[in-house]
């Protein structure tokens, strides 16, 4: 059996792509070009194009249609912002070929600091990003969605327009029986907010309209926006991106 192939989804950031890509040593590199306008490709990888600003899940499941189109089994789904470190690529295959499921290394910031050592999904509604690293291989609830090895069967949900759908995709393998775990000994650097920024009332948006959905309604949807509105208050993000906590909460209720 042979190695994964790796997804990029683009979004009009070349200089970090370029990045990416030459992270992938030694694996076939699908770049799926989702930017507004369309951008030239890069050489060495096979470069798609969508029709432009379709978003992130969208973007990957165009390249993971490609990739199960030609017999591919697994693809790492890589964010355009994000560089494999050495090695990693190679011990998440190692892992997935015993294990299936979605596999993920320790996401840090360009800083070194812990991003995401992989999610829990509290029964109430909370959804938190570990920050302590495990000794060895874990079962967790999600990894994340800048750096996971799945199989190419596997879709994300487009419902979900930018932000929750690594957690639901993971969800959802679980729920099927599959297994999903975190690798400590392989990271990916991730800068984040390359596409919206992490902070911005538009980032906010989704993240609202996303959680709300992963959740389901009922008496969590208050939860997850008393949630988002705690966030905005602690983080100082004033007027701006407490109206865009409402504005997700409208999203998701319009479906």
């Amino acid at each position: 059996m042979t190695g994964p192939a790796v997804v990029i989804p683009t979004h009009a950031r070349r200089d970090l792509l370029r990045a990416a890509v030459a992270s992938c040593v030694d694996l076939p590199v699908v770049v799926v070009d989702d930017s507004p306008n369309g951008m030239g490709p890069l050489h060495g990888v096979t470069w798609l194009r969508t029709s432009g600003s379709t978003g992130f899940a969208r973007a990957v499941n165009h390249g993971l249609d490609h990739l199960a189109q030609r017999g591919t089994r697994a693809a790492l789904v890589l964010n355009d912002d994000a560089t494999l470190q050495a090695g990693c690529a190679q011990r998440l295959w190692q892992v997935w070929t015993t294990r299936g499921g979605v596999v993920g290394p320790v996401v840090r910031r360009p800083d070194g600091t812990v991003q995401s050592a992989g999610f829990r999904l509290a029964d109430w509604g909370r959804m938190k990003a570990r920050d302590s690293v495990p000794q060895g291989i874990s079962s967790v609830d999600a990894v994340s969605g800048a750096c996971l090895l799945m199989g190419t069967s596997w879709r994300f949900d487009p419902a979900y327009s930018h932000g929750m759908e690594d957690i639901e995709l993971c969800r959802r393998v679980r729920r099927a029986g599959g297994s999903v775990v975190l690798v400590p000994d392989a990271t990916c650097v991730h800068v984040g907010g390359a596409t919206v920024a992490t902070t911005s009332p538009e980032a906010q948006r989704k993240a609202v309209a996303g959680h709300l959905r992963l959740v389901g309604g009922g008496w969590r949807s208050g939860v997850v926006v008393g949630l988002a509105l705690a966030q905005v208050v602690r983080e100082a993000g004033g007027v701006t991106r407490a109206r865009a906590v409402v504005q997700g909460w409208r999203d998701w209720r319009r479906g």
